[in-house]
């Protein structure tokens, strides 16, 4: 995968621009009925930082934000662009916690491969996962912790 500092990103209209500054702690393919809507595709693919280290280069001021509940139950808080609607980040009430980049707002996702596939309950029939290449969950995953040190192993 690319280096941080090469992992930056940005709104579809260009109006928000980002950057991640340290290292990524983990990327995983959601297949939850909301990131089916909020992508308007099969799934959504979430890139775990800490939000300490997303730094806005253009447009932080024009951010808005929504919640809703997951599939989980959980209230998300949601950050997209006005103009174009693209989501930028998600994460729970915590200001603190870890958010999850929208990783198909990056700039370039050649080298992004995820560790893990969740929510496959809920994954389109036709969706076929290479069950020995990644981990998979037909919901939540219990150990986060456990997929983010599956992440930096396959990474080092």
């Amino acid at each position: 995968m690319a280096e941080p500092e090469r992992l930056t990103g940005g709104c579809q209209c260009g109006a928000i621009r980002y950057r991640v500054a340290g290292e990524p702690k983990m990327l995983y393919v959601c297949h939850c009925t909301d990131c089916q809507k909020q992508s308007a595709s099969a799934f959504g693919m979430s890139l775990r930082i800490d939000p300490a280290e997303l730094e806005f280069t253009a447009g932080r001021e024009r951010l808005q934000t929504w919640s809703t509940r997951g599939d989980d139950g959980n209230v998300k808080r949601c950050a997209f662009c006005p103009d174009c609607g693209t989501r930028i980040f998600h994460g729970d009430e915590d200001p603190a916690a870890t958010i999850s980049i929208k990783a198909g707002s990056l700039d370039d996702t050649r080298e992004l491969v995820p560790v893990a596939h969740i929510w496959l309950g809920s994954a389109q029939p036709w969706v076929e996962i290479d069950r020995e290449r990644f981990r998979c969950f037909d919901g939540e995953p219990d150990d986060e912790a456990a997929l983010e040190r599956l992440w930096r192993a396959r990474r080092h």
